[in-house]
């Protein structure tokens, strides 16, 4: 079986790290029955192991909570809001498998779901203990500076991966990077984020993200993609908290992913800026744009 867990993941509170590597363990599972290509064959068993991670995550979630409630954490309802967010993901996940089972959704599933889990144990769920805010509420001068903080937000804190400089520049058409991904936000109104990773920048994500490694940006398969789009939804959701509309009711994330070569056809986004970040795993270009009705 596929060893997901790492010690690296523990928050330090026993029962909420076993029942977090119980998690790992199971999408482990998935992982191997993907990895096998007989998804169909293993229907059943595929579908259980889904059964159980509903089940249980509801379980860790409730188990979850009601720490933070003792512990008067102070995001407690922000922390609820994304688990009642990702339940919501993992059912939609369940009726498209219940009605079309495939290794592509199959596929889509496991990436999504473990980019997420990753991401939420190491980011928000260490929060829990020292009791600091997810997300602090910040004002911004400009898109630039809305931008640069969604940089350090993403690379910085959530990822370890020192900025060494940004430029920011007009959108003229497209954007630079191996793997590029769209995000549309939509609630009361419309956003669109996009983020164009470098080759080895991609690499670097995809194993914090996962653990796994990703052989080759060129030719991803439907895991590698599902967990690169999630990093959309992740950064964008934290970006999403900065913006006023984000209190009125829950917000849509619809993801896409290419490959070296985008350009932006189906929204008018001119006189968007566009932020260039340099890492030591080369660069990320970051666009934001308030998209118009």
């Amino acid at each position: 079986m596929a060893t997901l867990w790492k010690d690296e993941y523990k928050v330090g509170i026993d029962k909420i790290d076993e029942q977090h590597r119980q998690l790992f363990d199971k999408i482990g599972n998935l992982l191997e029955i993907a990895k096998s290509g007989n998804e169909e064959t293993n229907r059943r068993e595929c579908m259980e192991i889904i059964d159980f991670l509903i089940g249980y995550t509801i379980t860790h979630f409730e188990a979850e909570e009601r720490l933070q409630r003792d512990r008067k954490y102070v995001s407690y309802e922000q922390h609820h809001k994304i688990h009642e967010e990702f339940k919501n993901t993992v059912l939609v996940y369940k009726e498209q498998l219940n009605n079309d089972f495939s290794a592509k959704t199959l596929k889509s599933f496991i990436g999504t779901l473990l980019a997420w889990l990753v991401n939420h144990v190491c980011i928000c769920d260490r929060k829990i203990v020292k009791n600091i805010p997810l997300q602090e509420m910040e004002s911004y001068a400009d898109i630039d500076s809305f931008i640069q903080s969604v940089a350090n937000k993403l690379l910085t804190e959530m990822y370890s991966i020192p900025i060494r400089g940004t430029k920011s520049c007009i959108y003229k058409g497209d954007v630079a990077g191996a793997a590029i991904v769209r995000t549309i936000a939509e609630g009361k109104s419309k956003h669109l984020f996009l983020y164009g990773m470098s080759s080895e920048l991609a690499e670097y994500l995809y194993h914090k993200i996962s653990g796994m490694v990703l052989a080759d940006v060129n030719h991803l398969d439907d895991i590698e993609k599902s967990a690169l789009m999630e990093i959309g939804s992740i950064i964008s959701t934290y970006a999403m908290s900065a913006i006023d509309d984000n209190g009125t009711g829950g917000i849509r994330f619809t993801n896409s992913l290419y490959t070296h070569d985008y350009n932006e056809t189906d929204y008018n986004i001119t006189n968007s800026v566009i932020l260039e970040i340099t890492t030591d795993y080369g660069k990320m270009d970051i666009l934001y744009s308030h998209l118009k009705p």
